[in-house]
């Protein structure tokens, strides 16, 4: 997976972007091996190892459909973007078997541990734009989407919009890709305040 997620990265042309990428993902080997181990959630959806890495990549990919559908999005930052979403989350939970919040989770959060990493990658990057700069933290801080679900801002940007949309999607179908394991037959199986839905596998 991680060789396909660098795939996606030699795609970025824009050459500020790259460097961002390249900072973490191709020359800190404390930070590729974190991702690669990492989970994306304590218990909602990929909280497991290596979930982190799996989720990154759905949604790169579910991006990936969307910069080819819309001439209006930017693929270089929305790939950044997708690539850069959750890299907070490295900090924001421990490692395994812990899988737990850390100080710096509770306190503030991966969308704004993310956004701190991106500005420490961009500050190590000379003359990098700075119209650029606030547009990727942007996407990172709106990936959310809405207020209630802890972004600080909602999405102004097309490629934030794109990006919320693929997290959630990805977020949504492997939260029932795992409610739905090792369940036989179709039977209801309650209400779901995520979905905020009862809802049951279909006749296969």
């Amino acid at each position: 997976m991680y060789e396909e997620l660098l795939g996606y990265i030699k795609k970025v042309d824009n050459q500020y972007l790259r460097q961002v990428l390249d900072h973490y993902f191709i020359k800190d080997e404390t930070f590729i091996r974190n991702f690669k181990g990492h989970s994306a959630a304590k218990t909602v959806h990929h909280g497991f190892a290596g979930g982190l890495l799996e989720h990154t990549l759905s949604v790169v990919k579910f991006c990936d459909y969307m910069a080819g559908a819309y001439p209006i999005l930017n693929k270089d930052l929305l790939f950044t973007a997708a690539i850069c979403h959750d890299i907070g989350k490295t900090k924001e939970l421990s490692s395994f078997p812990e899988n737990d919040y850390t100080d710096e989770g509770q306190l503030l959060g991966h969308i704004v541990i993310g956004v701190e990493m991106i500005g420490d990658a961009v500050r190590n990057i000379p003359d990098f734009p700075e119209k650029l700069a606030n547009e990727l933290k942007h996407c990172i801080v709106a990936h959310h989407g809405e207020l209630e679900y802890g972004s600080p801002k909602k999405p102004a940007l097309a490629e934030a919009m794109a990006l919320n949309l693929a997290d959630n999607a990805d977020a949504k179908m492997q939260t029932l890709t795992e409610l739905f394991k090792d369940k036989k037959g179709n039977d209801w199986l309650g209400y779901n305040r995520l979905f905020e839905s009862n809802i049951r596998k279909t006749v296969i």
